[in-house]
């Protein structure tokens, strides 16, 4: 039996989607938040018969972005199902569908798109003829003056990739025919079974007024919870900044470390006593004798242009080399 499928996507949702997008650079990913609705519309023939027609809608009421494309899955396709469980947290049975967004005008499903879309139909095990995938785009006028968004729903079914009719509530309807009353939520439903109103017995004024009663009694207390919940987001990114900036200090104070270390350094190896490969550090008693050394020093010596620079002189041998021990038993001698 054929079950028509339609999506319906609401004002607010569909207006954060369009936010999320336009502050997006170049690729944007992430999923979409509702609900699938069975109708079941019964008729009767001109001949007295009765037909059921069931039609399925997935209603969409929020949107999830990802932080950046490529989030859930890597370059060959394959899904990241820890990472997305994760992300997703509490709203994992609530994901109906996910959307592809980019600033092109021929944004194409893709082959790599394709095994996204599979897997992701697995992991939220959701039908293949309820499980769909919005492309996004928009195109700038010449003049960049207007921007036109656009959206597309597929869906991947029997190995056929088929587009699904979309309805916005409010926006998309003719203003000159009826409007097409939908399913009610979950929410609402709940809402209704929790007042326990009888029909018969209460006044249709009476009946609507409890029911705007308990609907404003549970916006205060979604308005209330999405404050704290706002509240929260906020006390985060300010720890978020704080830690960055703690982490940049820090990493100047390295910096700045380092660099102080580094002239540090040469000034010991500068200061550090010379080493000669080729001489002996522990010189014999003829080499270490006072007359040799006044000749080693009188032949060392090299005079060239600008003054002395003899390698082997007796000022920059008694300032470099510390005189050993049997220099100190001759000097005791003599003395």
């Amino acid at each position: 039996m054929f079950t028509p499928t339609s999506v319906s996507l609401s004002g607010p949702a569909f207006s954060f989607l369009l936010y999320e997008n336009s502050k997006c650079r170049f690729q944007q990913e992430g999923f979409l938040i509702g609900e699938i609705v069975e109708k079941e519309t019964k008729t009767i023939t001109d001949n007295d018969q009765q037909q059921v027609n069931i039609t399925k809608t997935i209603k969409i009421n929020s949107a999830i972005p990802c932080p950046y494309s490529h989030f859930f899955y890597s370059g060959s396709g394959k899904l990241h199902k820890e990472k997305l469980s994760d992300f997703l947290g509490t709203h994992v049975d609530r994901v109906v569908a996910w959307y592809k967004y980019q600033r092109v005008g021929n944004l194409k499903f893709t082959l790599r798109d394709n095994i996204i879309h599979s897997q992701l139909m697995d992991f939220f095990q959701i039908p293949p003829e309820l499980f769909t995938c919005c492309l996004l785009n928009n195109e700038i006028s010449e003049n960049g003056s207007t921007y036109t968004y656009s959206q597309t729903f597929l869906r991947v079914n029997n190995q056929r990739i088929d587009r699904l009719p979309i309805t916005i509530p409010n926006l998309s309807e003719p203003n000159d025919t009826y409007k097409n009353s939908e399913p009610a939520s979950e929410t609402f439903r709940k809402i209704l079974g929790d007042l326990k109103i009888d029909r018969r017995s209460t006044q249709g004024s009476v009946v609507i007024n409890r029911i705007q009663n308990a609907l404003q009694k549970h916006i205060d207390s979604v308005v209330q919870k999405l404050s704290e919940s706002e509240q929260y987001i906020y006390e985060l990114e300010e720890d978020l900044h704080t830690l960055q900036i703690s982490q940049k200090l820090k990493k100047m104070n390295e910096e700045l470390i380092s660099e102080n270390a580094s002239p540090t350094r040469t000034s010991e190896s500068e200061d550090s006593p010379r080493v000669y490969h080729g001489i002996d550090s522990t010189p014999s008693e003829k080499e270490s004798s006072p007359e040799l050394q006044r000749k080693t020093g009188r032949a060392g010596s090299v005079r060239g242009r600008g003054g002395k620079r003899g390698l082997f002189n007796d000022k920059e041998t008694k300032a470099t080399r510390r005189p050993s021990r049997t220099e100190k038993l001759i000097k005791t001698s003599e003395d």
